[in-house]
């Protein structure tokens, strides 16, 4: 349908330009004749030539093509056309960047589907933290080694003092492995903004009074100023408000082309739905404002001629319409879609049906455009059915971060570090309203893992749906307990849940291809960080990353969370002291002073060799260039950089703090590193 759509636009735009055509070979060809025989007999006494004009024929004048104007119709299909122009431009000039990154053998077989592995290696699905730290010992990679060397206690911060422990990858040693395959390098191309970054670091500038970047204000202002001159052109709304209609009619393919989950758009220039959500919301204003102005324009028509009565009892389709626009604009707001996100959702489907039904009666050829939008938004759903795997998931409560940690062992592979999932519970427990509910969750866990673990989720309670959860899994347990005699069990915490995604992620960006990584999270986003630092390593083990240092900095309110994911932590570093590939530093930064009930629990909790805490807040300017010029070191005469990717997932402070510091590095550390990509993803939309 949105071919269909499209092709009816260009043609528009073509038979206006034959007519702009003949209008130009009909003038010339009426034009009066210069003639100049040099003799010709003549009756007249004088003899002389006479200059003769014949005036056209009945038969020329009838076979004269009729020149017209442009007509309000035409003069959307322009617009729309300009549109979709600009968005095929960006689609052609990212797809180099596509085609380097499906080069890369991790990239091709993941990140469309989830799927189960026919050779999944049995591995304990025990939640890491289930133990208590002191049997840390026990793991056979860790019995090799020292205990001096193998734990750090958290009581060495009291003799550091309080600035912190300043961790370098020089301190972070790394045990050569005898007769190791030199890793296979892996090419990628550099993002347009690195490429020109002598332009984009102005673009990428916050305009605080906005809340967008000065590149994203400027693209909103030109699609105004797009939508304004094809409503003003020759035109005044209260005099011609018919043409607002079909510039507002226009863009309701491409609203929802926005807004779907599965789009081309998204696919090849490497950016998720919820990325483009932004300029769902900012199409949907433009939309509304032309629809306003057509709706007034007939208001002071009808009004002028003393046919508003009557007009208004007979447009019901407009009004069907209008309700439709009205819906989907006023239950956007901002205030509703953060505190009512139901209501919003429902509003949304509600606000659908109307528009479509109401825009394909109430003019004659708009229904072409309500059929677009819908068979847009019918092939998504469809896209969304095939992405979507129901799955009996292990749910386990975890006191200690306040979340529940969702388990699907049967589903191994098909996802990318860095990408969620939208989750349904399927079950009585939750309530008959949270059954028509989904949520996004980042995928914690790296696809095709050594340890033979699967799909892993952290859900934070942190609302209705997600607090609910938590309280079914303790209850479960509870009830597991009770009756198994202590033993949780593997039914009693077992839910039917319905899993669509994978979605989002780094896109473009394939972490093992940098030369080096710094990723910084904050609170839960250590899920979307887990996941980057254990595909990293897995590539690296499989011998095809170029990655030779990364560091993961974690902000936390309190360290006890860190008692939690200690174990998890500690196996990463020790897959790490096996490579002489790689470095791998993680520092975690504590920002509220340690309660004094808790303070016997975390100077007693051991520390992994090259992890630290630290309190206060990181300061990122500095740890970004320091890191910066540790990947410079990192060059030789036979092997280039190639760049270094900083990634951030967390709260929207934290953003604005990453984005702040790496703009502190200049032009020319860029250039000698191989260039610098940011990969964010901030809580909230």
């Amino acid at each position: 349908m949105s071919l269909l759509y499209l092709a009816r636009t260009l043609g528009r735009c073509e038979a206006h330009l034959l007519i702009l055509a003949a209008r130009n070979s009909g003038q010339s060809c009426h034009s009066p004749p210069s003639i100049s025989s040099p003799s010709v007999s003549s009756t007249t006494p004088s003899g002389n030539m006479s200059q003769i004009r014949k005036s056209p024929t009945r038969v020329e004048r009838a076979a004269a093509p009729v020149v017209s104007n442009p007509t309000n119709e035409d003069i959307a299909g322009y617009v729309e056309a300009g549109i979709w122009g600009i968005v095929l431009f960006l689609i052609i000039a990212s797809l180099p960047r596509a085609y380097m990154r499906w080069r890369h053998p991790s990239i091709r077989k993941h990140g469309l589907k989830l799927k189960t592995s026919k050779n999944r290696v049995n591995a304990s699905t025990e939640a890491p933290g289930a133990q208590t730290p002191q049997t840390f010992n026990t793991i056979h990679e860790l019995a090799s080694r020292p205990q001096a060397e193998r734990f750090s206690s958290i009581d060495s911060l009291e003799k550091e003092g309080a600035e912190g422990i300043n961790v370098h990858a020089d301190e972070a040693p790394v045990t050569a492995v005898e007769g190791s395959v030199p890793a296979k390098t892996y090419s990628r191309m550099a993002s347009w903004g690195s490429i020109f970054y002598s332009v984009y670091r102005y673009l990428d500038r916050p305009v605080w009074w906005v809340g967008y970047s000065v590149g994203l204000s400027l693209a909103f202002a030109i699609y105004t100023g797009i939508i304004s001159f094809g409503i003003l052109y020759h035109n005044l709304p209260t005099f011609g408000p018919r043409r607002a209609g079909w510039i507002a009619v226009g863009q309701i393919p491409f609203i929802i082309f926005l807004s779907t989950k599965n789009n081309l758009l998204g696919f090849v220039l490497g950016v998720g739905y919820e990325k483009l959500n932004v300029w769902h919301r900012w199409v949907g204003k433009t939309m509304f404002l032309s629809l306003m102005a057509h709706v007034v324009g007939y208001l002071v028509l009808f009004t002028a001629k003393a046919k508003l009565v009557h007009e208004v009892r007979i447009l019901y389709d407009a009004w069907i319409a209008l309700s439709g626009f009205l819906c989907l604009s006023l239950f956007s707001l901002p205030v509703v879609r953060t505190s009512a996100y139901r209501l919003f959702w429902h509003a949304h489907w509600v606000g659908y049906i109307l528009m479509f039904v109401g825009v394909s009666f109430h003019a004659e050829d708009a229904w072409h455009y309500a059929v677009a939008g819908f068979g847009i938004l019918a092939m998504d759903h469809v896209c969304r059915l095939f992405k979507t795997t129901f799955v009996i998931a292990k749910i386990t409560a975890v006191p200690e971060l306040k979340c529940t940690r969702i388990e699907v062992p049967q589903l191994t592979r098909g996802w990318r570090a860095g990408q969620h999932v939208r989750l349904r519970a399927v079950s009585t427990q939750m309530g008959i309203v949270n059954l028509f509910e989904s949520h996004p969750f980042t995928i914690s866990s790296v696809s095709e893992n050594s340890r033979g673990e699967g799909l892993v989720l952290y859900a934070k309670a942190c609302g209705d749906w997600t607090n609910k959860l938590y309280e079914v899994a303790k209850s479960l347990e509870s009830s597991a307990e009770n009756t198994d005699g202590g033993d949780t069990g593997e039914q009693g915490a077992r839910m039917r849940m319905v899993m669509e995604g994978p979605y989002g992620g780094p896109g473009h960006d394939v972490m093992s291809t940098f030369s080096s990584a710094f990723l910084v999270v904050g609170g839960s986003g250590i899920t979307w960080g887990l996941s980057m630092i254990d595909e990293i390593i897995r590539d690296a083990e499989l011998q095809r990353a170029n990655v030779k240092l990364a560091h993961l900095v974690w902000v936390v309110q309190d360290p006890s969370s860190l008692k939690y994911f200690t174990q998890l932590l500690t196996t990463f570093l020790d897959r790490v002291s096996r490579l002489q590939t790689v470095k791998v530093n993680i520092s975690v930064y504590y920002t509220r002073a340690i309660p004094y009930s808790l303070t016997d629990l975390v100077q007693g909790t051991p520390l992994p060799l090259n992890m630290r805490l630290n309190p206060g807040r990181p300061r990122l300017e500095v740890m970004i260039q320091e890191f910066a010029d540790q990947t410079k070191g990192l060059a030789t005469s036979s092997d280039d950089l190639s760049g270094l990717v900083i990634g951030m997932c967390g709260p929207l402070s934290l953003r604005d703090s990453v984005e702040e510091a790496q703009r502190s590095l200049s032009g020319k550390t860029r250039d000698s590193i191989g260039g610098v990509e940011v990969i964010v993803e901030a809580f909230g939309w």
